[in-house]
């Protein structure tokens, strides 16, 4: 008989009425049973269950029972605090459901809340010093839930639970059970990397600290890498030191092996503590606590890692060949990408070979490019801290003086930053230097070199004496000096979150009006509260209320820095709503950037998080996503972020396609072809983007920096923002976010060498020499095998057409040839014998050298190698990495803390996931003392070079040890020949002014006089006579863009070189031809192309009657109002023309096709011609302003036309009436306009001129939300650019030939 299955739980919930306790114990069992299937109809009864537990007459069993009975019942509910509540009341009846089958889900659920409520309230202790916050019942569900980890072996989920519960004992309980350091190391990186406040951290680590054993050298264990790791965290003196006095002398080897390794991650000031603090020691310590403070300096790990670089170069030159030959080097941006280029892939090397071969290319730098270009050579010559000053020394100050030289300004400021490039990480001797050429310093570029060089010099010195010199230049409030000034001072105070310091530089930064030194202070801000967490909330919530998007973009990177390394779920969820929220385009795409200073440790992750956003409608958040994928994922070869960045390359916007290219180079990073199936495709993809005519100049600088990245240090570098102690790596992380700043100065892009880890193995013995020997890489070398060479291009030669052959005459010649061959006539043949078989096509599309391959079987590749010491072992490679165990050396320390797989996949993904740190400089034991060693040479210094210095010849490879003399003077050389080969090589004959666009010289033919001309090109604007005079002085033609830079007499007078003014345009006003002709200078002009201002005059009273910006900004800004105003309709609507010339004649004929009504004035208009343009006219300029709905300004300026729009005028316009100015700025009362634009009596205005081009940063109109603003953009298309140009070169061709053409009168 089968039993009907119960259909409702009305039959037991009526039991619990019954007055017979007994009846209600045997309900509350069975609905307990019923609870999953009936809940909702047993919630009816919540109220009876609930006072059943509160009856103190019922059997403690029972009140259990109704206590469970309720808990379950709420966690159906999803009422989760209450079920918690109830089953901590079940008591027993809890445990004994822990083991009921179908309940598993709900017991996790209660347990997981009761572990969640036990921390919160351990912590709420913590903080209130009260111990009386937990409940009993709730304690001894924890207590179960320890002893169950421990008895089952679940150590880490004990550890966890007791980390986060500051239950520090069960640590040391589980420790003292399995005596397993790995427990200690797990929770030491738990407590580091998970987010915890500086303070329990710090509890934490100095609790497990006691816990570690003494470590021994060659034990196998991982034990020296973390307490590495702890003591850098730390970073106390008082643990470390007694730590290698312990050490000293019985395991000498292990102390030098923890001081290199202190080294890796160890911030200065704490790294200089520990030196001081070493005792003496006596006769037998003596030598052995020295050779622990030389290396605690920091410089033999410099030396060491600079000669690995110098050994290993695989610099492919042809690469920086085809981008020399591809990019126009007078173009500046096109100049700074080779050199950025050139100085990423020889970074380290000291190799110039490349500068050596090329003086023409690098004389043409001029200005920021020539800054850039000597800052260059700090990058190229990285950490050789013993011989910088000498090979800076022809471009540094003399004597503490500044040149007078035009230009040498450049050339001071590049070397004193590259001073501070090369001495990054080696101590701070060279800052003293670098003070006193800051104090000395009068221009603002070489300040700015100085305050660059010296802010990373001194990186984290916290010297006080240095911030105020710094401080001092701040405050002369120059835009360039200032913003170096910026950065240096967060450098100096990096990470000790100092109260004044802040005060003084946010304060700063509210009052100057220069954008550069607000961005400047608010990356230095950031500096400064790097690594401290929960210090930076106050100030990083306080920059992110700013109304000024350049604070919030600092606050972006402050809370970036501040939790760096820890992927802090609250900082990322921050970053994450700015990305998406932010009205400003720079915030936005720092945030997304910013996701990789906190995700680092675990780049997996960020390709996920940053999917959507790489697919954002912003593409300033896309850029943003390229460099949080590049910087997070560098050197891993991730392909989930190649995935990504791969079609990205293919952006419509030029910045995303440049982030993509910067990015890939960042991934791609000492990846093989064979590991990597994406790198040649993106090498070819570099090589492509450079050489196309067409592409965008945004865009060929990311490939040209990516290839730089991907071939970094020689292709012997990775960018790793962790150490190798597994800490932070404090200068890969402040060199990556000054990297990213290049978006707004190019410079700062030599800051990514910061960020170059050199990825070899070195081993050195007990004397710290370093002996030859060998090591074995137990992988296929072609995994982590160099990039091939770049093959040479094939030279043209003329070569003769292959006859056509009938297919019947070649199979007769094959057969004769083989009957010879069988007769051992071959060698008398003339061709080579044909090893085709019958039936093959008739011409052989093979390559050289197929045939053999084909009839041979292919060589198997070997699964091991053995590299020599001072070998490239690239992260991925380090688990594949063991010492021979009948080898004369062995490492006092594993090689790496991860052991390889069986699949190297596997272990390449294990990479990708978390550095594990290892390899670097290793001390070795030497095991056969009685066997004599070898020991390998070092390159000690570089001869002075001669005074005149020549590209060498016939150099095979670029390696620094073969390139030759080095680029710099013969200090003892005579004055008269002091030029260096980083002299430039042409006068200065012809400027460009004013190219905005940087189109100049791309958008016209200038192979007709390129070759005789030196030409710079400058795209700011200067107003300032004095400062022009100084830029002008050497130049003999000068090309003026129209009128934005002005030539009155006074100018004139002051530019003695000059004999030809190029401007563009048929008249400009803003020259004064009559005068320049006294002077014998000769003025051109040009023809005009297509109608480029009628097109703007239209597409401004468009712009302005139909609200297109109004709205764009409303929908940029996430405006929930879909619609937010009604535009003018132009049909029926007045349009007065004040002058009604050739543009208003032209304005007149379109306004007619809307159906508008046109009526016209000017002074001079009569109205016969009114009538001829089809314009009705009016007698006076107010009848014109007070009938119209759209007044439109078409005047030529001089002295009576200036002003002849005044406060009055604009007073009697309707309140509903738009004004449009596409003429000139002065024609116009500019305040009054300014005034009755922000007091609203006219409706809205739509202008592209003003009296002071560029508009001021901090004009009034660019606050005004019904002005409609364009860079007198009036006469700007590409047909009028194209006559223009072209005719300029026309014109300065016909005055070198003596000819000069288009002259104006």
């Amino acid at each position: 008989m089968v039993v009907p299955s119960q259909s409702s739980a009305a039959g037991v919930l009526a039991l619990l009425s019954e007055p017979d306790p007994v009846f209600k114990q045997h309900a509350l069992k069975s609905l307990n049973t019923l609870v999953p299937r009936f809940w909702a109809e047993i919630s009816e009864h919540i109220a009876l269950i609930e006072s059943l537990y509160d009856n103190d007459d019922m059997p403690k069993e029972a009140r259990d029972s109704a206590a469970l009975l309720a808990s379950k019942v709420y966690y159906f509910l999803g009422e989760y605090v209450e079920s918690l509540s109830f089953a901590l009341g079940a008591g027993n009846a809890f445990e004994a459901e822990s083991r009921v089958s179908g309940s598993e889900e709900y017991v996790e659920t209660v347990m997981s809340m009761a572990i969640d409520k036990y921390i919160e309230l351990c912590t709420q202790e913590q903080s209130d010093g009260k111990q009386d916050k937990v409940d009993p019942r709730l304690q001894r569900i924890i207590e179960n839930i320890f002893t169950r980890c421990i008895s089952e072996g679940e150590y880490k989920q004990a550890v966890g639970i007791a980390l986060e519960s500051r239950r520090l004992d069960i640590i040391s309980k589980v420790y003292e059970q399995v005596k397993d350091t790995s427990i200690l190391s797990y929770a030491m990186e738990a407590v580091i990397d998970s987010g915890f406040s500086l303070s329990y951290r710090d509890t934490v680590l100095r609790f497990l600290y006691p816990l570690f054993p003494r470590p021994t050298a060659g034990d196998g264990s991982t034990l020296p890498q973390s307490l590495t790791r702890l003591l850098v965290t730390l970073g106390d003196p008082s643990l470390t030191v007694p730590l290698f006095v312990s050490l000293v002398p019985k395991e000498s080897l292990l102390a030098y092996q923890f001081a290199f390794d202190l080294v890796e991650g160890g911030a200065r000031d704490y790294l200089d503590l520990v030196r001081e603090q070493l005792p003496a020691g006596n006769a037998d310590t003596k030598g052995i606590f020295d050779k622990i403070r030389n290396i605690l300096t920091g410089q033999e790990s410099v030396k060491l890692y600079l000669e690995f670089l110098k050994r290993n170069n695989h610099v492919d030159t042809l690469i920086l060949k085809h981008t020399k030959d591809n990019l126009e080097p007078r173009s500046s941006i096109y100049h700074t990408a080779l050199t950025l280029q050139n100085a990423f892939m020889h970074s380290g090397t000291t190799s110039d070979i490349f500068l050596r071969e090329n003086l023409e290319w690098l004389g043409l730098a001029s200005n920021w490019s020539k800054f850039s270009a000597t800052a260059g050579l700090g990058v190229i010559h990285k950490g050789y801290y013993e011989q910088g000053k000498t090979i800076l020394g022809p471009y540094l100050p003399q004597n503490g003086n500044e040149s007078s030289i035009p230009g040498a300004a450049y050339s001071e400021g590049g070397a004193l930053y590259a001073l501070g490039l090369i001495n990054a990480g080696c101590g701070t001797e060279i800052s003293t230097y670098l003070r006193e050429a800051l104090r000395a310093a009068q221009g603002e570029v070489v300040q700015h070199g100085a305050a660059l060089g010296l802010g990373i010099a001194a990186m984290g010195s916290k010297n006080m004496e240095t911030f105020e010199d710094l401080k001092n230049i701040l405050f002369m409030d120059s835009a360039v000096a200032g913003e170096a000034s910026g950065y240096a001072m967060g450098l100096i105070m990096l990470g000790t979150a100092a109260e004044e310091p802040v005060r003084e530089m946010l304060s700063y930064a509210r009052e100057t009006q220069h954008e550069k030194i607000i961005r400047g202070l608010a990356i230095g801000i950031a500096f400064v509260f790097y690594g401290r967490q929960e210090e930076a909330d106050k100030t990083v919530k306080e920059l992110l209320a700013e109304t000024d998007p350049i604070l919030r973009y600092g606050g972006v990177y402050t809370l970036a820095l501040a939790y760096a390394g820890t992927s802090n779920n609250d900082a990322v969820r921050q970053l994450l709503h700015i990305a998406v929220s932010d009205v400003s385009d720079d915030v936005r795409r720092a945030a997304v950037t910013s996701l990789a200073f906190l995700l680092f440790k675990n780049p997996s992750q960020v390709p996920r998080i940053v999917q959507l956003l790489s697919e954002s409608y912003n593409p300033h958040v896309r850029c943003g996503a390229t460099l949080a994928l590049g910087i997070a994922c560098a050197g891993t070869g991730m392909q989930d972020a190649i995935e990504i960045l791969e079609p990205m390359t293919k952006d419509s916007v030029d910045f995303v396609r440049q982030g993509a290219f910067i990015a890939l180079g960042m991934v791609l990073l000492e990846q093989s072809e064979a590991a990597s199936p994406s790198l040649a495709s993106t090498r070819a993809l570099y090589t492509r983007i450079i050489a196309d005519k067409h592409e965008d100049p945004m865009a060929k600088l990311g490939a040209a920096l990516g290839q730089g990245l991907i071939d970094a240090g020689g292709r012997n570098v990775t960018i790793n923002l962790q150490s190798r102690a597994g800490s932070r790596n404090t200068n890969a992380i402040i060199g990556m976010v000054l990297f990213c700043q290049f978006w707004y100065w190019y410079p700062l892009a030599h800051c990514a060498c910061l960020a170059f880890e050199p990825t070899g193995i070195i081993g050195l013995d007990g004397d710290l020499k370093v002996p030859k020997f060998d090591f074995i890489s137990n992988a296929k070398p072609s995994l982590f095998a160099y990039p091939p060479a770049t093959a040479p291009p094939k030279k043209e030669t003329v070569t003769k057409v292959a006859t056509a052959v009938l297919s019947t005459t070649a199979k007769v010649k094959a057969r004769e040839k083989k009957k010879a061959a069988t007769e051992g006539d071959a060698m008398d043949l003339d061709e080579k014998p044909d090893v085709k078989t019958e039936g093959d096509g008739d011409i052989d599309m093979k390559a050289e050298g197929t045939s053999k391959a084909g009839t041979s079987k292919a060589k198997k590749e070997p699964s091991y190698e053995t590299l020599p010491n001072l070998s490239r072992v690239t992260p991925a490679q380090l688990a594949y990495i063991s010492f021979p165990n009948d080898g004369k050396y062995q490492p006092v320390r594993v090689v790496t803390a991860k052991p390889a797989s069986t699949r190297a996949g596997k272990t390449i993904k294990q990479v990708e996931e978390k550095s594990a740190g290892g390899g670097g400089i290793l001390i070795l034991v030497d095991r056969r003392p009685e066997q004599e060693a070898e020991f390998i040479q070092f390159e000690t210094a570089i001869q002075p070079p001669p005074a005149e210095s020549t590209p060498t010849a016939n150099v095979e490879t670029p390696r620094a040890v073969e390139s030759g003399p080095h680029i710099a003077l013969d200090e003892n050389a005579e004055e008269a020949d002091v030029p260096s080969s980083f002299e430039y090589p042409f006068d200065n004959d012809m400027a460009i002014l004013d190219d905005y666009q940087q189109v100049a010289l791309t958008i016209a033919d200038w192979s007709s006089i390129i070759d005789r001309l030196r030409v710079d090109v400058f795209t700011e604007t200067l107003s300032d006579e004095d400062s022009l005079v100084k830029r002008l002085e050497p130049y003999e033609i000068i090309c003026a863009m129209r009128e934005r830079t002005k030539f009155p007499p006074s100018l004139l007078d002051r530019l003695p070189n000059l004999r030809l003014i190029a401007t563009t345009g048929p008249l400009n006003r803003g020259i004064d031809v009559a005068y320049a002709k006294q002077k014998g200078i000769s003025v051109s002009g040009t023809g005009g192309g297509g109608n480029s201002t009628g097109e703007h005059i239209w597409a401004m009273i468009m712009s302005v009657a139909r609200q297109i910006a109004v709205e764009h900004t409303n929908i940029r800004n996430s405006n929930l109002r879909w619609q937010t105003v009604v535009p003018m309709g132009l049909a029926g609507s007045t349009l007065g023309l004040i002058g009604v010339g050739r543009f208003g004649g032209a304005t007149a004929k379109i306004a007619k096709v809307f159906g508008m009504k046109v009526i016209g004035w000017s002074p001079h208009l009569t109205p016969e011609r009114a009538e001829a343009q089809g314009v009705e006219f009016v007698s006076s300029k107010r009848e014109l302003l007070s009938r119209s709905d759209i007044v439109s300004l078409h005047m030529v300026l001089s002295e009576s036309t200036t002003k002849m729009i005044n406060a009055a005028d604009i007073a009697s316009m309707k309140p509903s009436a738009f004004f449009i100015n596409t003429s000139r700025g002065p024609l116009v009362d500019e305040a009054a306009l300014v005034e009755a634009l922000k007091k609203k009596t006219i409706a809205g205005a739509g202008l592209d001129v003003f009296e002071q081009e560029p508009l001021p940063l901090d004009h009034p109109l660019r606050a005004l939300d019904n002005v409609t603003l364009s860079p007198h953009n009036g006469y700007v298309n590409d047909t009028n650019y194209k006559v223009f140009w072209t005719e300029t070169v026309e014109n300065i061709s016909g005055y070198l030939e003596g000819k000069p053409e288009r002259l104006l009168a």
